[in-house]
């Protein structure tokens, strides 16, 4: 029997990446995603299909957020090691928000983290085959 949308795995659609990656992991689905949430809404889905992901302001971030001045060009990133993703602020002038607590060197992300960088918020959700 199907588990969709039980708590280890979430519930994600797989979507396109918002940037070219330019990389063959494009080809691969993706093991997990961060989901931008506006007004309580998913508003985009940014696939983590490589290995390592800058967010940020500035127009060459992985995920883009030009709009949110709260964020630095070069605010934080996510590595992926295996099957887990590993969060760090890149010395942001806000810091990075993880479930109300600003995290403090790499923090592992969970299923259901909700991420505040500057004013933008993401939920970290895992794909589901």
């Amino acid at each position: 029997m199907s588990r969709a949308g039980n708590q280890d795995f979430g519930t994600d659609r797989i979507a396109k990446p918002t940037t070219p990656m330019g990389d063959s992991t494009q080809q691969s689905p993706a093991l997990a995603t961060l989901v931008r949430v506006v007004d309580g809404r998913d508003a985009s889905v940014h696939p983590l299909l490589g290995d390592h992901f800058v967010i940020g302001r500035d127009k060459n971030c992985h995920i883009q957020i030009p709009d949110d001045t709260s964020a630095s060009r070069k605010h934080a990133s996510v590595i992926r090691q295996g099957v887990r993703f590993m969060l760090e602020d890149l010395g942001s002038s806000n810091g990075v928000i993880v479930n109300g607590v600003q995290i403090k060197g790499a923090h592992e992300l969970r299923v259901g983290d909700k991420v505040e960088i500057g004013k933008t918020v993401f939920i970290f959700r895992r794909r589901v085959e």
